[in-house]
């Protein structure tokens, strides 16, 4: 939402809020923030990068119709629910958006994948509400940003629990045994 009313990109909007989310971590983990966390800094930078490489190389990506939107929008769902639930198997340095999740529900003794859908549907009242303070109208955030916001972190969690056994077998043999995924 904030890429469309000021100069700068979506992906340079993400490295700045992915930053700021790094901090947040930072404050609620404390002493229990460590070394790895500051891999976050240019995973982040990449990501925005990425973000603007591929939006420019997908310019043409136009579905046409609601129904072929809805389609784009649900394969998305998928695609990233299935991205966070590997994210959080594996266990290594992560996107802070959540990462940031993770600090929340590690903190608190919350789900990772309930947490994660608090968490964006947050964002999405947030970016609402800065939309129509910056434009004057919703712009950017419609019902497909909603369905997102509810979907990924489900998905991610279903995932997650149908592929369990996963867990097991790739981690059982290793000394390192990552947290419960989702």
């Amino acid at each position: 939402m904030l890429s469309l009313n000021f100069p700068f990109t979506l992906g340079q909007f993400t490295i700045a809020f992915s930053l700021l989310l790094i901090l947040i971590q930072l404050a609620i983990l404390r002493r229990n923030f460590k070394a790895e966390h500051v891999l976050q800094i240019p995973i982040s930078i990449l990501f925005g990068w990425f973000i603007d490489l591929t939006m420019g190389m997908l310019f043409f990506v136009r579905p046409h119709g609601y129904i072929s939107s809805l389609i784009y929008l649900l394969t998305g769902c998928l695609i990233l629910g299935f991205g966070v639930y590997t994210e959080v198997l594996a266990n290594v340095a992560m996107l802070p958006g959540e990462s940031f999740v993770r600090a929340v529900s590690s903190t608190w003794k919350t789900e990772f994948g309930t947490t994660k859908v608090a968490f964006d549907v947050s964002l999405t009242v947030i970016a609402a509400v800065l939309s129509l303070v910056f434009a004057g109208r919703l712009d950017g955030v419609r019902e497909g940003t909603i369905i997102a916001a509810l979907l990924v972190g489900f998905i991610a969690r279903l995932i997650g629990r149908k592929l369990s056994f996963l867990e097991e077998k790739l981690f059982s043999s290793s000394r390192f045994s990552p947290p419960r995924a989702c």
